[in-house]
């Protein structure tokens, strides 16, 4: 159920690009991102029916990190870089993930975890470059993209620390990062009148399915699943991405697509069997520490 409830919020982030592109080209992305999770805080709050969780350290800095500090720096990336560069490097958030969990948390990492996730890596990179391989470097658009990548690094961190996450806890991550787009949207009001049908349409869909709904299964997910295994599903988001980009445009997939996901699967599937091998090992080596009481060891 955990991995179905997963894989329903790959798709809806997958799509959230092509949504997000109809919003911006009529709204500023700090006054759609305002809106986004203004969406997403309403809906997590009527949902709930509960007074949202504000004054909490961990929920404060998830909103901060992963709301406001993610599409902040997505968004200024965007400005100075192209779209492909920002990509593959906001793509590279497992592998960040993955060098903190192992130096910062101290959490056991094998080789076989870094091939892991470096080979969905590469498959991501031959997905989003899809045989366009002219990288114009810009450092300062590179730089904030890297941003990105670490804010979502940071964003589960304190997700994780939060353990229990319910829709009050939810809701204050929303609140906090729409409060911080706030003075960003000053004086922008002006555009609401422009938005047509289909930038509704699209704005309802980011904020309370990819953000309100998305991101509450998704810190679940992290729960349930760990937040390495639940982070490195973000490489399939750019897969989804193309795969409905190319059935929009009724095109067939080119063999740098087909061998991306094929690279992402083979890496992800790696990375899982390592975790497997890993936890195996764990348990054997708390039943030979202390046989009678090896549960009470794993607790």
């Amino acid at each position: 159920m955990e991995r179905f409830l997963a894989w329903l919020v790959i798709v809806f982030w997958g799509i959230s690009f092509l949504a997000t592109k109809v919003v911006v080209q009529s709204l500023n992305p700090f006054l759609a991102g305002f809106l986004r999770f203004l969406l997403a805080f309403l809906f997590l709050g009527l949902v709930s029916g509960r007074r949202p969780k504000l004054f909490n350290r961990d929920v404060f800095l998830a909103g901060f990190w992963g709301v406001f500090g993610y599409f902040a720096f997505e968004n200024s990336a965007l400005m100075f870089t192209e779209p492909t560069n920002a990509a593959i490097i906001v793509s590279s958030a497992p592998i960040f993930f993955l060098l903190f969990s192992h130096v910062v948390q101290k959490k056991r990492t094998t080789v076989g975890m870094y091939l892991g996730v470096s080979l969905s890596f590469l498959g991501v990179v031959l997905v989003i470059l899809n045989g366009r391989f002219v990288l114009k470097l810009n450092p300062l658009g590179d730089l904030l993209a890297f941003g990105a990548a670490l804010s979502w690094v940071f964003y589960t961190y304190h997700v994780e620390r939060l353990k229990n996450l319910s829709f009050p806890e939810n809701a204050g991550i929303m609140f906090w990062g729409m409060v911080l787009f706030l003075p960003f949207s000053a004086g922008k009001s002006h555009q609401l009148p422009d938005m047509n049908s289909l930038v509704i349409v699209s704005l309802l869909y980011l904020g309370l399915l990819c953000s309100g709904l998305a991101y509450f299964l998704w810190n679940r997910t992290i729960e349930r699943l760990g937040s390495r295994r639940a982070t490195n599903m973000i490489y399939y988001i750019p897969v989804v991405t193309a795969v409905v980009e190319h059935t929009v445009k009724m095109k067939l997939p080119s063999a740098l697509l087909i061998g991306g996901v094929v690279l992402v699967v083979l890496g992800l599937s790696i990375f899982e069997k390592e975790v497997e091998h890993e936890a195996k090992s764990s348990t054997d080596r708390m039943r030979k520490n202390c046989p009678e009481e090896a549960r009470s060891c794993s607790d």
